[in-house]
């Protein structure tokens, strides 16, 4: 059977991946003309779920030698702005359990991972998908006036997906009201020592920091805004030490340590669960199916996740639509779910009345001290 994935990002990649394990022919098309313009942004942290993820399709080995063991996490906690602990646990214990590490990977060094990760020729670079149609297969027509038949089609095209807007319409993807300040910067220091992943939540701001090496320090500043902000040109980083004056060191020291250009700023959006991806031999995946915002860290575990269920249940399905109907049945709850939970730590992060801000810190502590870890645990355990 041949597969035609739309999107050569990260879940276009690993599906691929999955589905060539499973048996398939598949050819994997994206819109980008070269590789530099996909491999973008600064850093993803690959929690444990993830690692499994990759464990299944053959890659986790290499990913870990990438980040090696200065980026792999051993502890994280929640402070507010001032510096008070809020929660910690221990991530290293939760390694041990499951069997699986969680890693801070700098996003172009995963994503050439995955490339290396397929044959030569299933990646074709410049080919934008703009519809499909189903007539005892899928046929994928693209803008340069050229198709491609195959068994399925799976969009793993993204927030904006061409092949979601035809499957349920062009409804837009719904902004969360802040927006994000990201960057890479080299940082040593006792304050961000190896093995911590911090999260500080202030008003209306949080700000989180881990490490990618031993050397380097990937953060985010999140701060409540309307859509369509900008900085003033060249001042982006002193617009960040303005908005982040007066915070727990090492917030200005590390935003202070990198340089201007490496800092990009963009707004946040998910799309609100919905409860069909797909319909005959054509489904979605990863942000094209439910895009989430980055509070809870799991958009791009999750879509490692759909990635290797695809694999799964297409291999063990006795005909290409009850697969991806077992597929979706599998995967639309639990990242509806995870989905759910970011969107309300979002929210959270809008906060900006002292009382409610009191009030937040105080439900995270409880959340995260009791339900949130044994969550964690469960979540983290879940059965690829």
């Amino acid at each position: 059977m041949r597969a035609l994935v739309i999107g050569g990002g990260i879940g276009g990649l690993c599906t691929a991946r999955a589905l060539s394990r499973a048996g398939f022919e598949v050819a994997v098309f994206e819109r980008a003309d070269v590789l530099e313009q996909i491999q973008v942004g600064g850093a993803i942290h690959v929690w444990h779920n993830g690692m499994r993820g990759l464990q299944k399709l053959g890659l986790a080995d290499r990913v870990e030698q990438l980040a090696g063991r200065a980026a792999a996490v051993e502890r994280a906690e929640m402070r507010n702005w001032r510096g008070r602990l809020l929660t910690s646990w221990s991530v290293k214990e939760a390694e041990q359990e499951l069997g699986a590490p969680t890693l801070g990977v700098v996003r172009s060094d995963l994503h050439r991972t995955l490339v290396a990760g397929l044959d030569a020729g299933v990646l074709r670079l410049g080919r934008a998908c703009a519809s499909f149609e189903q007539d005892g297969g899928a046929i994928a027509r693209f803008t340069d006036g050229s198709e491609e038949a195959g068994d399925v089609l799976i969009g793993a095209d993204g927030l904006r997906s061409a092949v979601r807007r035809q499957l349920l319409g062009d409804e837009p993807p719904r902004y969360a009201k802040y927006a994000s300040w990201q960057a890479l910067a080299e940082f040593q220091d006792a304050s961000a020592p190896v093995g911590l992943f911090r999260i500080v939540w202030g008003p209306g701001a949080r700000f989180l920091f881990y490490r990618v090496s031993e050397k380097r320090v990937y953060w985010e500043g999140i701060f409540a805004t309307e859509a369509g902000g900008a900085d003033p040109p060249g001042a982006r980083r002193q617009a960040v030490l303005d908005r982040f004056e007066g915070w727990q060191h090492p917030v200005e020291a590390i935003v202070a340590a990198t340089e201007e250009k490496a800092i990009t700023r963009t707004d946040s959006y998910d799309r609100p669960p919905v409860k069909r991806w797909g319909e005959g031999r054509v489904t979605l995946l990863g942000d094209a199916a439910h895009a989430m915002t980055n509070a809870a860290g799991q958009g791009a575990n999750q879509t490692i996740e759909d990635a290797v269920v695809l694999g799964t249940c297409l291999k063990e399905a006795l005909d290409a639509t009850t697969g991806l109907r077992d597929y979706e049945k599998r995967r639309i709850g639990r990242t509806a779910r995870v989905n759910s939970l970011a969107w309300k730590l979002s929210s959270m992060s809008r906060l900006r009345n002292p009382v409610a801000c009191a009030a937040r810190d105080n439900m995270l502590k409880v959340m995260f001290a009791t339900v949130g870890k044994r969550a964690q645990r469960s979540d983290m355990a879940y059965e690829l």
